[in-house]
């Protein structure tokens, strides 16, 4: 059979059960399991529908408790700050071990920066690289 009707649903834990809603449909059903969650959402839209559950497809989303996907969102946010950071600090590096080894010698510039000669040498390979 083809597919009739496309819907979204929420399910959140409440207690034991998970409650799931189907807003399009102003409806709400419950399963006892995770894995169980999906078949309820289908034949809630079905009935619902007067459908066969074959005819229905139920997009079930997951919701945390709590503040939990804020939480989330923000980790994700920070990290990507991070990256960002991180990738901005490496192009400096080598933009200072550049300019340094233009009047000094490796050997002097990994002392001025307090790092080894080999990284000296390799953030001046990376900026070669990228020129």
């Amino acid at each position: 059979m083809t597919i009739k009707r496309e819907l979204e649903a929420v399910a959140h834990k409440e207690g034991k059960w998970w409650e799931i809603h189907i807003h399009e449909l102003d409806r709400v059903t419950q399963a006892s399991r995770t894995k169980d969650i999906q078949d309820m959402a289908t034949d809630l839209a079905a009935i619902a529908l007067d459908l066969d559950p074959d005819e229905v497809k139920v997009n079930v989303v997951l919701r945390p408790p709590g503040e939990v996907m804020s939480r989330w969102m923000q980790a994700r946010e920070d990290a990507e700050k991070a990256q960002e950071l991180s990738a901005k600090a490496a192009s400096e590096s080598r933009a200072v071990v550049a300019e340094l080894s233009q009047q000094f010698t490796i050997t002097e510039v990994a002392r001025m920066l307090g790092i080894s000669t080999q990284r000296v040498s390799q953030l001046k390979a990376r900026n070669s690289a990228e020129a």
